[in-house]
């Protein structure tokens, strides 16, 4: 039986819906394989930042056990193809949900394209950026004025409540919640997604959707 430490990364401590995907991906996986989880470790840390503390005790406890290190996206790790191949030489197993014929080629592969991408997105933020300052005076939510928030807060409600969409779905898992007597994300994203129901803006649910709509 192959033994799993499974590390679980976002960027900001506000994106806790992506730490519940991923982790429940994570335990999908090791229910299909008959695994074991030894632990997880979960860190909230920016991508760009390859000193951190989480994913240091994580490689460890792999070289040290022989542990096989587990994720959901080579850019949990990083989006640095110098990075990767550096815990690549470590000796240390890895295994990528989203990409499980991962190897010396496919990693190299990947992590290019990995980082190209994130070039990419900071040269297209800066340039946006740049053309944006050139027709107004950049401002920030900061700015505004306690009633001008509280109107927006008002308007997204009303958007996401009035949507014919979000009705449906919400109308579903309470008839679930009727017959069954409890709330299981994965359980009711999955059925969603087989009965033809969509988010507000037409795509799949997730169980951090279904968390976020409940």
């Amino acid at each position: 039986m192959e033994k799993y430490i499974a590390y679980v990364r976002t960027s900001t401590g506000k994106q806790n819906l992506g730490l519940e995907e991923q982790q429940t991906q994570i335990l999908d996986f090791i229910s299909r394989n008959n695994g074991s989880l030894v632990n997880t470790i979960l860190e909230q840390e920016s991508g760009k930042n390859n000193q951190r503390p989480g994913l240091d005790k994580a490689l460890n406890l792999c070289e040290k056990n022989g542990y096989v290190l587990l994720f959901t996206k080579l850019d949990r790790l990083s989006r640095e193809v110098e990075f990767l191949f550096a815990i690549h030489r470590r000796g240390v197993k890895l295994h990528c949900l989203a990409l499980p014929e991962l190897n010396t080629l496919t990693l190299g592969i990947f992590g290019t394209m990995a980082q190209y991408e994130r070039e990419l997105i900071s040269q297209r933020t800066k340039s946006a950026l740049q053309e944006l300052k050139k027709t107004r005076k950049l401002g920030s939510p900061q700015n505004l004025t306690e009633e001008a928030k509280a109107k927006g807060r008002v308007a997204v409600k009303r958007n996401r409540e009035e949507n014919p969409n979000w009705k449906m779905a919400k109308t579903f898992i309470e008839h679930f919640k009727m017959k069954n007597g409890y709330v299981h994300y994965s359980q009711i994203s999955r059925l969603l997604n087989e009965n033809g129901y969509k988010t507000r803006n037409g795509c799949e649910f997730s169980p951090g959707i279904v968390k976020r709509l409940i």
